[in-house]
């Protein structure tokens, strides 16, 4: 677990941390997300004790920890096993450790035909899987990665997306730090949502959908029905095979009544997307 307690942290007159609290669980994928400019860089750095806050506390029930910054530096003249070899002696890995370790991450990140070439001969994709490999190779704890779909096209995305559910399967603890909505609400269990260095909410992903719900209904019928009569709809939009229903009544009480007079295909809830809550907190402010 990692727990972070009333953190302060003051650039000169610019508050960049105020107060800011969160927990992370074991073996989670925690979602550490903001606007640019928002804090989430300085909570890492303090978290890795790369600075320290003003006030506040950081305890951690880690040993072994990953880091990808959102500033990548990679040796451009290095020869990728060369530059991988350096970064696990660094980390107190022995040769034949580091042999199998990189030879499977770079087989596993598709980097094996390119072993022995310079690292400045890679594409912007290729180098942010290797700053990937260089960060699980000691086969870390927790991983935490600040940015890291910054600059990558929609596949090195997804694959990204699917090495950091890969980690969780393999109980890894990952933080990650994102303004990317859509990739945190696919992969993230917890959040915390930061505005201006302030916590604006800390806690399970699905809670926050739930209290921003609007009553809003996806519904599917066989038929026709005037949709006006029932009391309390303020919106109806047309969706593929269905609509999108707005109530200010509960959702069960339309369909009680729904039912009465037509047959039902589907009927379920629509939550906001990540996006729009992170757009109605920040926009609200």
């Amino acid at each position: 677990m990692l727990k972070v307690s009333e953190v302060y942290k003051t650039y000169g007159n610019v508050e960049a941390l105020k107060g800011l609290s969160f927990e992370v669980e074991k073996g989670s994928v925690y979602g550490l997300l903001g606007p640019n400019g928002s804090g989430k860089t300085t909570t890492i750095r303090i978290i890795l004790s790369i600075i320290y806050p003003d006030k506040g506390d950081v305890e951690m029930d880690f040993e072994k920890i990953g880091y990808m910054p959102e500033e990548r530096g990679l040796y451009p003249k290095m020869q990728i096993d060369e530059l991988i070899y350096f970064f696990g002696r660094l980390r107190g890995m022995e040769r034949e450790r580091i042999e199998k370790e990189m030879d499977f991450w770079l087989g596993r990140l598709e980097l094996m035909n390119r072993k022995k070439d310079k690292v400045q001969t890679l594409s912007k994709g290729l180098k942010q899987r290797l700053h990937l490999l260089i960060s699980v190779l000691h086969d870390p704890e927790f991983l935490i990665f600040d940015e890291p779909f910054t600059g990558l096209d929609p596949i090195a995305i997804k694959e990204l997306r699917e090495l950091f559910s890969e980690l969780k399967e393999r109980g890894k603890t990952v933080l990650l730090s994102t303004h990317w909505m859509d990739q945190a609400e696919q992969l993230c269990d917890s959040v915390c949502l930061i505005r201006e260095g302030e916590r604006i909410y800390a806690g399970p992903l699905e809670d926050l959908k739930e209290a921003h719900r609007k009553n809003d209904i996806y519904l599917e019928i066989k038929g026709t029905v005037d949709f006006k009569q029932f009391p309390g709809i303020t919106e109806i939009v047309s969706k593929g095979e269905g609509f999108i229903i707005r109530t200010k009544n509960e959702p069960g009480e339309f369909l009680r009544s729904l039912t009465k007079i037509t047959n039902v295909v589907e009927f379920r809830l629509v939550y906001p997307t990540l996006e729009e809550i992170f757009i109605e907190e920040v926009e609200g402010a």
